[in-house]
């Protein structure tokens, strides 16, 4: 999603991965969704309610925290109602690592993607968040995504 921005690709970090993973297992544990009071790095967090052995690939959690780019004005500073989204892309960001866990009766999923440096500063969104190189605001489907990855 990043390339689609121009945004350098993000690198796998175990230390990130590890924190995400305790933080969803936490989140199921307590059945919570909120965030977590770490400012060490940023953080994205989505959770799917329903039915026992419900489903939520990483694909879909990116895809969701990606779809809020059409909320996103890209010639506007501080917009805080996208958050998921401006993290997913923020250039300065380098690092990421994800965790996934499933509430005990099974019928929640918890994804958390923790991201290092941390995006999401006042003043800064426009310098750190481009807009699409395309020139459109575009969400693609779970299918275009699974190919665009094959391809990386």
């Amino acid at each position: 999603m990043r390339k689609l921005h121009g945004c350098p690709p993000l690198r796998f970090s175990h230390s990130l991965a590890e924190s995400a993973q305790e933080y969803a297992e936490y989140l199921a544990r307590k059945d919570l969704f909120e965030h977590s009071e770490c400012t060490d790095y940023g953080e994205n967090l989505i959770i799917r309610r329903g039915h026992k052995g419900i489903v939520l690939t990483g694909q879909q959690a990116t895809l969701a925290w990606y779809s809020e780019i059409s909320s996103y004005n890209f010639k506007k500073e501080n917009q805080t109602n996208c958050g998921h989204f401006t993290q997913l892309v923020w250039k300065e960001t380098r690092k990421a690592g994800f965790g996934v866990a499933r509430s005990k009766d099974g019928s929640s999923i918890y994804v958390v993607g923790h991201y290092k440096p941390s995006g999401n500063f006042l003043d800064y969104f426009r310098e750190n968040v481009p807009p699409p190189t395309s020139g459109h605001k575009y969400v693609p489907t779970i299918e275009e995504l699974s190919k665009f990855l094959v391809r990386l």
